[in-house]
């Protein structure tokens, strides 16, 4: 139902969200349970038509894909940045080579990446990214995530898993805690069903920020669209 290298891809693009931060270790005393960091529950409501985007938020459009981000955060569509990305990530060392052949490899997943330039406090890059994945026909949520969890590597733990909406739109909501070099991270995984395609819409952050960062997610998650 979901292929291996196609969760491989998305795990990768979990873990270069590392690849632009600053490498400095995790203060004493981070906790070591991510949960604590759960946002309270969401309810969604249905998009209306026009979404309801905050003050001096930039739109960023990718193919057939629309959402919202505070002006702050850089980057875009994956088509026009493509290779920009990989070079940053090529020019990091080897211990990104194999994330940046992965991206290379799998250049029609990755739809569209932005960033908050402004490292945290544990150095961790603040980062949106959307992806897509053809699925066969009948493919549920339940499945989709079930199949998701299976698959996930060592480094990174399933934290929280649930059914919600986005807009119009089934949906699926993963929050997946990562250690990779010592650096932790929190992100949410909305993965939303478009007939026989799911688009995965990250949000990750150091693990110091999710909850700051959380109202964030929600409003931008609310201003997901597709055209027709």
């Amino acid at each position: 139902m979901i292929s291996r290298p196609a969760w491989l891809v998305l795990a990768t693009a979990l873990a270069a969200s590392l690849a632009c931060s600053q490498g400095q270790p995790v203060p004493a005393g981070t906790p070591a349970t991510p949960a604590i960091f759960l946002p309270a529950e969401w309810t969604p409501t249905p998009a209306p038509p026009t979404p309801d985007v905050p003050p001096g938020w930039e739109e960023f459009h990718a193919g057939r894909v629309h959402l919202w981000l505070p002006e702050n955060f850089e980057g875009g569509d994956m088509g026009v940045k493509f290779q920009g990305i990989l070079d940053t990530l090529k020019s990091l060392g080897p211990e990104f080579a194999q994330t940046a052949q992965i991206i290379e490899q799998n250049p029609d997943v990755f739809v569209l990446w932005a960033f908050d330039p402004q490292p945290g406090p544990s150095g961790y890059i603040t980062n949106a990214k959307i992806t897509k994945e053809d699925v066969p026909g009948g493919t549920s949520v339940e499945d989709y995530l079930d199949a998701s969890v299976e698959l996930m590597p060592s480094y990174i733990e399933l934290v929280d898993q649930g059914l919600v909406s986005v807009g119009s739109y089934e949906a699926g909501k993963l929050v997946l805690s990562s250690d990779i070099q010592g650096l932790r991270g929190l992100s949410v995984v909305y993965s939303i069903k478009d007939s026989d395609r799911f688009w995965n819409v990250t949000y990750s952050t150091g693990a110091d920020e999710f909850v700051e960062r959380t109202p964030t997610w929600e409003q931008s998650i609310r201003t997901f669209q597709l055209d027709g």
